[in-house]
This record gives structure tokens, sequence and C-alpha cells, in this order.
């Protein structure tokens, strides 16, 4: 029975996140996607943990990762909307195709020390500091958000950035003994803390802003020591 164990803890990821598109407000839904979050770290150390990874467990997780990472987080964003206008109700859904997009393509890639393109938490994890800041009456956000132009880019821009499969966006698990390799990662712990410190409650959505930041920088200078290199 072990081997279902790794299953039962995904299935908390999606429960939650299902659980966050029926409550739908700005308080208890992004706890319960920060929940799923959990569930979805837990699920591959379990899985490990017991040596019962499987390619089941791995379409499983992708699809609870559909609901909590993209669905919810798109319904959520669509509560925002500061009109009812048709584009309005339909920008959201750009969040669920690029971020089902991404997956599968994760899915079908072989394994790399980087992310190609913005993993669906990340960009779940944008949305989530979105509606902490407004359940905080942040007052920038609120006047950001209220603009109609500001709503329809933003979620275009997050999208754009899921699907750019050539940007190489660093990861925990591409660090290596050598301090050069990791220096993004350390810059990233830094500017974590800062922002921490100095912005509150909008600081998890600017978080993910630098880490995009970063990553599209250490992108190209990557390429072009690479084509240093070659010629």
């Amino acid at each position: 029975m072990k081997k279902y164990i790794p299953s039962v803890v995904t299935s908390g990821n999606l429960i939650c996140g299902f659980a966050a598109i029926q409550i739908g407000d700005f308080y208890w839904s992004p706890i319960l996607l920060m929940c799923s979050f959990i569930f979805d770290g837990l699920d591959g150390m379990v899985a490990r943990g017991l040596q019962v990874t499987s390619e089941f467990g791995k379409q499983m997780d992708s699809l609870a990762d559909v609901i909590s990472f993209g669905v919810a987080p798109s319904y959520l964003y669509y509560l925002l909307a500061p009109d009812e206008s048709w584009e309005c109700k339909i920008i959201p859904s750009v969040i669920v195709v690029a971020g089902t997009v991404r997956l599968a393509k994760f899915n079908i890639s072989p394994a790399k020390k980087y992310f190609q393109g913005l993993p669906i938490p990340a960009n779940a994890l944008f949305y989530i500091g979105i509606f902490f800041a407004l359940e905080n009456d942040s007052q920038l956000f609120i006047d950001f958000f209220n603009s109609k132009t500001n709503y329809l880019l933003t979620p275009i821009f997050m999208s754009i950035m899921m699907v750019s499969f050539g940007f190489r966006m660093f990861s925990i698990k591409g660090m290596s003994r050598q301090w050069k390799d990791n220096i993004y990662h350390y810059i990233m712990a830094v500017v974590v803390i800062v922002i921490s410190i100095s912005c509150k409650y909008e600081s998890i959505s600017y978080i993910v802003l630098a880490y995009i930041v970063l990553s599209i920088i250490n992108t190209l200078t990557s390429k072009y020591l690479e084509k240093t290199k070659i010629v």
C-alpha cells in the first residue's frame, strides 16, 4: 500500500486548491493555496523516501498543480476584475492555458539543472502575493489593479514568462560547490531578505518579479559566455 501514500499527499494539494476556488476570497483562499505548496513539496519527498516514485505520481502531481496553481489563481484573479467587460472575463484564462502548457513541457523534457520558463508554482505565488497585499489594504496594489490596462497586461506578461522556454530560471538543484556557479542564488537570497523586511505584504509578488529579472540576466549572460567560448 505504501506506493499509494505519495498520491494521497498529492490529493491534499488538489483538495486545498479546489477549496480555495470554492471559498473564493482573498483571506482563506491564499492560505489554502499556501497549504497546496506544502503538499506539493511533500509528495515528492515522501515518494523518494519510500522509494516509490512513478510515472503515475508525476502525472497526478501535474494535474493537481493545474488546479491549485492554475485554475485557482485564475479564478481569484477574475474576482479582481475592474469591470464586467468581456476582456476582463476572458483574460484570467491565459493563466490556466499557459500553466498547462508549461506543465506539459516540463513532463516531456529531460531533467535539467534549471527551469525552462517560469514554474507554475512560482507564477501562482506571484498572484498569492497580490491577494495577500489587497487583503491587507495595500494602496499601491489597489490603485494598480483598479487600472484596466494593468489588470489585463499583468497575466499576459506572467503567462509569457511561463511559456518562454528559452529562459533559464535558476533552481536550487542547479547549485554546485563552486561559489561562482551559485552567484545568482546568493543574490536572490539577499534580495528576498531585503524585500521581505522593506515591503511586508507586497513582498511575495516582488520576490517573484525579482526572480524573473535575475533569471533573464542569468540567461543572457550564460548564452553570451557560451557563444564566446564557441568563438
